[in-house]
């Protein structure tokens, strides 16, 4: 980054205050200019919250209320039409709760160890390797449960079925272990080490340190990761839609088919769904009560996250209070008994008596060790085995034929260039729409809305947005992108469904660029307003520059997220066989489209093995693609730094 020793010399008298009132006029400008920018989040809480209710409203016209909460069947497409939402909303719950008890302890275990056990080498190796895991398309999840994590279930558990919603669970928390893993290593490190020390002065071991005082300490943050991960499970599309079946029925039993709201909201997406019809009202009612229970979660967890972070702040190492008058302030209090029930509950022990059970807590503190790290091992070795699986079915596919040949019935022949074509058009237009707005937002909120009551309101709005499930994103771009600009795009198109995509990872790159910007150091600032710069101005040479490669990287990020998703593109009309590519002119934004995601949930659902190996081919580009992308981004943030 290049600085200038000196700043330019301003011109002297009425010159110089007409430059300064030009520069007065563009500051004012381009600060109202974000705070448009800035509004686009709110706006889009209230869309969401406007379109949900409005069709809710018009659905409970016509289905009363109590039979919705109590009736036991789940027909809203049969003749003899049922909306019993707890049909649904059990076999969420069951997802989600198969998905929490796997990832919970698993998560855990693994931000103990990368927290108070690894070393920073290993830190540095296996954390990337767990967030990449949130990068994961969730479509690629559920080829793996389908595909390889029933088959096996099924040579163990006699019964099961081809979908059930045990194979669904756990893998959605295998998806939702990097959410635990990352929130909850936050909140045990942010634990002040003067209390471990404390602990280690009593002469209490490393598991005792880690039971006893800092996790009760990190139990709020704990509990948080917890639910925002819940969240993400109860949201979770894809990976139900493809191995937990879309068959509605009230029951407990983990080992038949089920269909959770987001796979209802998928199977009448995939269909012709009239505007203003039952079935369409019925989705966004679905909707609805998926948004309320997410952000019902997203809340408390946010709110618990913020009442951690205030509680550390304030943490101190609690002292002894000094006799009155005096100042010695002594270690510990003469009256209490040396010894200690824990210890062998004598006050003076013999050396054998004491060092026995100084052993066996060693021992168990060690035991703790060890089976934190094998948490590592088993979560890798799952992705592992995912990744090889896909490799051997789809490796020999990987032809030049294969990528530009266009989908057929026939799986010999059948190819992904329209759908390649698709993916990197949407990648392009979703760019093209995210990062101005995201930016400016970014920029708005860290350096003109700093510390204020705004501030805080959009931080948290943004926080909500970015663990509203995409399948609701989805069903806004329907209503909004897709029916409401159908004069202009003429119905599902590449523009409907890069808005789309742009309302998904708007809040995440916002959150990212916050805290690039956050880094900057405020000495840069300071020194560019002694140099007679305005505001705007060090925005522009310094703290952009500065913030560069991090914000480049959530970008890279941001947009990994776009092309990976595969729920919110049949929500606003892809298409599941398409014989054309989108035109590289103008008119290509108007075409209508299909996706590499979207390609392979339609091949995973054919009965056919052949099309199982050809989803396993487009998978590996997917990930190949994704993989650039996020290389990308850390060689840009490595080489970029200031």
């Amino acid at each position: 980054m290049e600085f200038h020793p000196f700043p330019p010399r301003l011109p002297e008298g009425e010159s110089w205050q007409r430059n300064l009132g030009r520069l007065t006029w563009v500051e004012r400008g381009l600060q109202l200019t974000l705070a448009l920018i800035a509004g686009i989040p709110i706006s889009i809480s209230v869309v969401i919250a406007t379109v949900f209710l409005y069709e809710t409203v018009l659905f409970f016209q016509t289905v009363p209320l109590w039979n919705f909460l109590s009736d036991t069947r789940w027909t809203p497409l049969f003749p003899s039409q049922n909306f019993g939402i707890l049909v649904l909303a059990s076999a969420t719950l069951m997802v989600t709760g198969i998905a929490s008890l796997f990832a919970i302890p698993i998560g855990l275990l693994i931000a103990i160890y990368l927290a108070e056990y690894a070393s920073d080498r290993l830190r540095l190796t296996v954390k990337p390797l767990l967030e990449a895991l949130s990068g994961i398309p969730t479509v690629v999840y559920g080829y793996f449960a389908l595909l390889v994590v029933t088959p096996l279930l099924q040579e163990l558990i006699p019964g099961l079925a081809r979908f059930n919603a045990l194979s669904a669970g756990l893998v959605t928390g295998v998806a939702i272990v990097p959410i635990i893993s990352s929130l909850s290593e936050d909140a045990i490190k942010s634990v002040p080490h003067s209390l471990r020390e404390a602990g280690y002065t009593l002469g209490l071991t490393k598991e005792e340190v880690l039971t006893q005082i800092v996790l009760p300490m990190a139990f709020p943050g704990i509990i948080a990761s917890f639910m925002l991960a819940a969240s993400r499970a109860l949201g979770e599309t894809m990976i139900s839609a493809i191995a937990a079946g879309q068959n509605p029925q009230l029951t407990l039993n983990p080992l038949v088919p089920v269909a959770t709201m987001t796979a209802f909201i998928i199977q009448v997406s995939l269909g012709t769904v009239a505007f203003n019809s039952l079935a369409f009202q019925t989705i966004f009612t679905v909707g609805m009560v998926l948004f309320l229970i997410t952000l019902g979660l997203n809340s408390f967890g946010y709110w618990l996250v913020r009442r951690h972070q205030s509680a550390m702040t304030e943490a101190i190492v609690p002292t002894v209070p000094a006799e009155e008058g005096s100042n010695f302030y002594p270690l510990y209090d003469e009256e209490l008994p040396l010894s200690n029930p824990r210890f062998g509950g004598r006050q003076t022990p013999s050396t054998a008596e004491f060092k026995t059970p100084f052993i066996r807590r060693q021992v168990l503190d060690r035991c703790f060790s060890v089976l934190s790290a094998i948490a590592i091992p088993i979560t890798l070795g799952i992705v592992a085995l995912l990744l090889l699986d896909a490799s051997r079915r789809g490796l020999p596919l990987l032809t030049w034929q294969f990528l530009t040949s266009f989908p057929s019935r026939n799986p010999q022949e059948a190819g992904i260039y329209p759908a390649l074509m698709g993916s990197l058009w949407l990648l392009g237009l979703t760019a093209f729409f995210a990062l101005p707005i995201g930016l400016g937002t970014a920029i708005y909120l860290e350096e003109y809305c700093a510390n204020t009551v705004l501030n805080r309101f959009l931080e948290i709005n943004i926080a909500n947005l970015t663990a509203v499930p995409s399948i609701l994103y989805g069903l806004l771009g329907l209503e909004l992108f897709v029916r409401l600009l159908a004069p202009v795009t003429g119905g599902p198109s590449l523009l409907s469904a890069a808005l789309t995509l742009t309302v998904i990872i708007l809040p995440m790159f916002i959150v990212t660029t916050r805290s690039a910007l956050r880094s900057i150091p405020d000495g840069l600032h300071q020194a560019g307003y002694a140099m007679g710069m305005t505001r705007a101005q060090v925005l522009w040479h310094i703290v952009l520059p500065a913030a560069f490669p991090a914000t480049l990287t959530g970008a890279l990020l941001a947009l990994t997220r776009a092309i990976g998703e595969t729920a919110p593109l049949i929500a606003v009309g892809a298409l599941s066989f398409v014989s054309f590519a989108p035109p590289l002119s103008g008119e290509g934004i108007y075409s209508r489209f299909t996706a590499l995601p979207f390609q392979i949930f339609n091949w995973i659902l054919r009965p056919q093995t052949a099309f199982h190996n050809n989803a396993a081919a487009a998978i590996l580009v997917l990930v190949s693609i994704l993989l650039i992308l996020n290389i990308c981004g850390v060689l840009i943030r490595e080489k970029c730094k200031i």
